[in-house]
């Protein structure tokens, strides 16, 4: 029987993973020049969908708009004192102001 173990050492793990991603990069440079036609051309199909998007927002924010600022009015509304009388203390009846002590 073998008493060694095997698992691979370190080294033989940061050369795979080197193998590995110099390969990765390769690929990707051989690559990258294909992929930004194909990046141009997805995002000039891609603008009849943002158009129609932009406008559904447009509609919605027309439809909104004036939702919220009837409901902040109404808020506003019932937050104010009903009149502006009842906030005015009467007058005392020596007819000077009351100081408080």
């Amino acid at each position: 029987m073998n008493a060694e173990s095997a698992a691979p050492s370190r080294t033989e793990i940061a050369d795979e993973v080197y193998k590995w991603t110099v390969g990765g990069g390769m690929i990707i440079l051989a690559l990258f020049p294909l992929a930004l036609p194909i990046i141009a051309l997805t995002a000039i199909a891609a603008l009849p969908l943002l158009l129609i998007a932009a406008a559904a927002g447009l509609l919605a924010a027309a439809v909104a708009v004036p939702i919220l600022l009837v409901r902040s009015m109404v808020r506003r509304r019932a937050q104010q004192p009903a009149t502006r009388s009842s906030m005015v203390s009467p007058p005392s009846p020596s007819g000077r102001p009351f100081l408080g002590s």
